[in-house]
This record gives structure tokens, sequence and C-alpha cells, in this order.
């Protein structure tokens, strides 16, 4: 008779929990259309002159047309998108946003590395979470790792607090009640830690990145992928 096949090796659950802006971007995306282009102030944030440089480039206008309504950062977007087009859009996200393909195709190929290992993966943004869904829809490279059922913003969480990085961890509990281990992986952890009494309630870890700074690299997936696994 045939040996008795091997039980399947069951993964623990782990989630990886990124915010957006300056952890998988490379500039303040929110910031520059808030702030910048929605306002037609590019001295509002110093990643604006990036985004300025490229509409230059291009020869696309760098100042919203119209008025703010309810969401300023949605009708950035989509006021972006119809003066300049979604192809350039496409463009620029990927280019000023995110680095570039190069860079895009190395964290989808380390995030389909760490989905083999049985880590799964959402993101919590402080912004709002569909200016984040509408700007992955131009990154096919990421999306099968990002659903928007696993993109929340912090608005969104059931937890009373104030504290931003506090609901961050708790939101993503709640997204993934049974996990073994969660990290949140985020660039203003520096100026706002999660509480010691949210990290123990949650069992949520913290990965901090320099502030507003170009997001993660070979290095640092190297250093999350130690966090995340161990």
């Amino acid at each position: 008779a045939l040996p008795a096949p091997a039980p399947a090796v069951m993964l623990k659950k782990r989630l990886l929990g990124f915010d957006f802006d300056c952890t998988l971007t490379v500039r303040h995306f929110y910031k520059v259309f808030a702030w910048g282009y929605a306002q037609g102030n590019l001295s509002a944030h110093p990643h604006c002159r990036y985004f300025a440089e490229w509409c230059e480039e291009q020869k696309i206008s760098t100042k919203m047309e119209g008025c703010v309504e309810d969401d300023m950062v949605m009708d950035a977007l989509e006021n972006f998108c119809q003066g300049a087009g979604e192809a350039s859009f496409r463009d620029v996200f990927r280019e000023v946003f995110l680095g570039g393909s190069a860079r895009i195709e190395m964290v989808a190929a380390w995030l389909a590395k760490m989905k083999r290992q049985g880590v799964e993966f959402a993101i919590v943004t402080a912004g709002v979470s569909a200016s984040v869904v509408r700007a992955l829809s131009v990154v096919p490279e990421w999306q099968p790792f990002f659903s928007s059922g696993r993109i929340w913003d912090t608005q969104q969480g059931r937890h009373r607090t104030t504290l931003i990085a506090g609901q961050k961890a708790l939101i993503l509990r709640d997204l993934s009640p049974d996990a073994h281990r969660i990290l949140l992986v985020d660039d203003a952890l520096g100026k706002d830690p999660v509480p010691e009494w949210i990290e123990k309630g949650a069992s949520v870890d913290s990965f901090p990145l320099p502030y507003e700074g170009p997001g993660v690299d070979e290095e640092s997936l190297k250093a999350i992928e130690a966090a995340i696994l161990r």
C-alpha cells in the first residue's frame, strides 16, 4: 500500500497593514492633490514640486478648475482625470508617486513572495480610502494584493479614539480577528506611535519608516519580512 500523504502544513495567519502615503508611495499623494492641486497652491507641501514638474513637461494644468465640493481629494482626482485624461493620471501616479515601473515590480514581487508564506495585506490611511482604490486602479501589479475590502481609512473605524495610529491598529485587528501576528508599517509612527494599551489590546506591532520619506524599498522590505514572519 502507498504511504499516507503527509498532512498539509498550515501556515499561521499574518496580516501586514500598510499606511499609504510615503509608505507604499514615494511621495504624499493625498497632500499633493488635496492641498496643492485642489487649492492651486503648489507651495502647500514639498512634494508638490515633483507633481508640478511632471505636469509642466506634459503641458498639463497644475491647478484644479472649478470649486471643491464635498470631498477635496476625490473632487481633485476626478477633475484631473477629466482634464488631463485617464492615461495621464496613470502615468503621473506610477512615475511621480510610486517611483516608476522598476519599484512597482519590485514591490509586487515581494508581495507575491509574502503571500506564498501566508501573509495577507491591508491598507489603512488617514486620508480617504476611495482615493486609494482610485489610485491603485492604475497599478494592476498591486491590485491582487489589495482588494477594496482591505482598503480602509481611519474615519471608518468602529472604535472611538482620536489617535490615528491607534485607530489604524484597531482596524487591522478588526479586519483579521484571528491573525497570529499583525504588523503596521507607517511613516508617521515616529510622530504618532501606537499607544501601548492599544498595542496590547489589539496585539499589533509597529514598523516605523522615515516621516514623509520615500516609502518602502528593498532594504526596509527585508526588515519588514523578518518582522512579520518571526
